[in-house]
């Protein structure tokens, strides 16, 4: 089911699955791709007995873009208006690396509401001066040129090199639904956010870091540092998967993901 939701004048689509008024799990996607690229771990959310919701992100899936810099603190501030519109005070929020870096954005502006964490495939620190440049030049090159030539660039770094036809075809079936200006507010939103490094040891919700094995774009190194930054939290890395590996090796995130937010989300 995708329901409308308004934050701030703006539309947003919101998908939902599993029992109303249950336990809440909210996801936050990775870029650029949109809610759909969640539907395995909504599913499994369903059978655990938890409500599972993912955000389009603005220009992203049929949310309209913003024509700015999607920040990472607009984007959580859609997951909190999200959160109201399924009447839940407190949800469970899972991000993979845009989402993740939306989920500490979220712990940081509304941490009474995040009950427990999922961080897939992030990291906690800025952009150096050469990543930032290199959004801008994504970004020009989307507005410029369209989405392909950036997704043409960007998509194959999201999988394991080895990654099957199959799931490669469907990341790129779900990042053609990014528009260019959604791709270009996200790449320069991303660009500015800050080191969340310094937030990370007062969090009190119970997180768990999965990294993939084979990730091209974020180094093993910054999930154990992000691991590490949380009291408590623990790191789970996915044999053979890449940046994705919910959708790479859905069948071994699933259970860890859902034993580990069954044990947190309260509405």
């Amino acid at each position: 089911m995708h329901v409308a939701l308004l934050h701030d004048g703006r539309p947003a689509l919101l998908r939902v699955e599993g029992p109303a008024g249950g336990p809440v799990v909210l996801f936050f996607h990775p870029f650029p791709l949109h809610a759909d690229a969640w539907s395995e771990m909504l599913e499994a959310c369903v059978r655990a007995g938890l409500c599972a919701a993912a955000l389009d992100a603005p220009g992203f899936g049929g949310t309209p873009h913003l024509g700015k810099p999607l920040t990472m603190e607009a984007l959580a501030d859609f997951g909190a208006a999200a959160l109201d519109a399924l009447g839940a005070n407190r949800a469970a929020i899972v991000g993979c690396s845009m989402g993740g870096y939306a989920a500490m954005a979220f712990a940081r502006r509304h941490p009474g509401r995040m009950a427990a964490a999922a961080l897939i495939a992030t990291k906690a620190s800025a952009d150096t001066p050469e990543a930032k440049q290199n959004r801008e030049r994504q970004a020009s090159l989307a507005l410029a040129s369209g989405p392909k030539p950036v997704l043409a660039e960007f998509v194959p770094k999201l999988l394991a090199p080895d990654a099957p036809a199959a799931v490669r075809r469907r990341v790129e079936e779900l990042a053609a639904r990014a528009t260019a200006q959604g791709i270009a507010d996200a790449l320069r939103g991303m660009a500015l956010r800050p080191d969340s490094t310094p937030d990370l040891p007062g969090w009190t919700a119970p997180t768990l870091v999965i990294a993939g094995e084979r990730d091209q774009l974020i180094p093993r190194a910054e999930m154990e540092k992000l691991a590490q930054g949380i009291p408590g939290a623990r790191i789970e890395v996915i044999a053979g998967a890449g940046h994705l590996p919910f959708l790479e090796s859905p069948s071994a995130v699933a259970p860890l993901l859902t034993a580990h937010l069954k044990a947190g989300p309260r509405a």
